[in-house]
């Protein structure tokens, strides 16, 4: 409760209108570009003076960044976004430097939306969290890029506005799955796209098949993972193509229970697995499951545990996957945007990332990341991340 209260405490700071605030986490000010017109005929260069190239050497940037979230600071505050900003405010301060200040702009989306002007002045913006939210905020960006932070709909926006989509999406997860299920094919195996009727027209069975195919994987489909109990010479691949949770959660199950009567069967899945309420976690485990996911933050990793130790010491709590969100996407962003504010888009292409629970691989087009994570649950309860 203590973090909330820190958060809390900062935002009536931050908020008193409830509309936006400035955290200045590092004053200091854009030294101004020259503006002078130069004869582009005329073959002799400027010469700085040693005092010019002094100055310039000890400019000291500051990168502005616009937060927009549904912060509900008029009421009580979403404890999810008051997170986010927390770790964005870590990752904020740890990016600061002598030479590279950011200035942060928080806005509370729940109240309204930042100016023309204000998002004009931004060298970064990272919000608004909702698709609507996200489409009624595109006419004021006026050439400015943006960045989703979570919703997955927004992909279908990067074609034709400067929207950069953060988080991997299901496409993502699935093509990485296959390409997991490709490495770890051997000879005898039997690998089975359990489907049920109606899933069978679906986008990520379509997908899976397609894949597959892709691969010259050969696959049989069901709707029964019990049905091949003790039929295959080999391991017994299961392949997750529903978006019904009842019948992902009948298939675990009964992979698992193969396995546990001496049987060898593999369960790969994508992220939505984990969110299936009345699915037992160690079913799970006990079917050797595979799962490609967008978001891990490993608690085994050195790194992670040194955010940790950082975050506590701070705010008094542990740090959830709202904060590692909020830390990741700042500190990936950041770190590209104080490099060259004036082209920081364009390098994301060819500047992946790792973060502490996000990875970055962004697209040919730099606005789509297709970076995902596998994780490997085994039979001993335990999760390893694979790399």
């Amino acid at each position: 409760m203590r973090r909330y209260f820190i958060a809390t405490l900062l935002l009536s700071v931050l908020l008193p209108l409830g509309a936006s605030a400035q955290w200045y986490l590092f004053p200091g000010g854009r030294p101004a570009k020259d503006s002078t017109d130069v004869n582009r005929d005329n073959i002799f260069t400027p010469v700085k003076t040693d005092e010019e190239l002094q100055a310039e050497r000890d400019a000291i940037w500051t990168r502005k960044i616009a937060l927009i979230l549904p912060i509900k600071s008029t009421e009580s505050p979403n404890s999810n976004f008051l997170d986010f900003y927390c770790g964005v405010l870590m990752a904020a301060d740890q990016l600061s430097s002598e030479k590279v200040r950011y200035e942060l702009n928080v806005y509370d989306s729940s109240v309204g939306y930042p100016s023309v002007s204000a998002l004009a002045e931004s060298d970064l913006i990272i919000g608004p969290v909702s698709y609507e939210d996200i489409t009624r905020i595109l006419p004021r960006l006026r050439g400015k890029y943006l960045v989703s932070p979570l919703d997955p709909k927004a992909a279908q926006l990067t074609d034709r506005y400067n929207v950069i989509q953060a988080p991997a999406g299901w496409e993502a997860q699935v093509d990485e799955l296959v390409a997991w299920l490709a490495e770890d094919l051997r000879g005898g195996d039997t690998v089975v796209l359990l489907q049920s009727a109606e899933d069978a027209a679906g986008e990520m069975a379509s997908r899976l098949a397609v894949k597959l195919a892709e691969r010259g994987i050969g696959y049989e489909i069901n709707s029964s993972a019990i049905a091949y109990e003790g039929t295959v010479r080999g391991t017994c691949r299961f392949v997750l193509a529903s978006e019904n949770d009842s019948f992902c959660a009948t298939a675990v199950r009964d992979a698992a229970l193969m396995n546990l009567r001496g049987g060898h069967s593999v369960v790969y899945s994508t992220s939505r697995l984990r969110s299936i309420s009345e699915l037992e976690i160690e079913s799970i485990h006990a079917a050797a499951t595979r799962i490609t996911t967008s978001y891990y933050a490993d608690p085994s990793s050195r790194d992670v545990k040194i955010f940790s130790d950082k975050y506590r010491s701070v705010f008094k709590g542990d740090p959830g996957q709202w904060v590692f969100q909020g830390y990741d996407l700042m500190y990936y962003f950041g770190s590209t945007l104080g490099r060259d504010p004036d082209v920081w888009n364009a390098e994301l292409a060819t500047t992946p990332g790792k973060g502490l629970q996000t990875d970055f691989r962004f697209d040919a087009s730099g606005k789509t990341n297709t970076a995902v994570r596998r994780l490997r649950y085994n039979p001993n309860n335990t999760i390893t991340l694979v790399r």
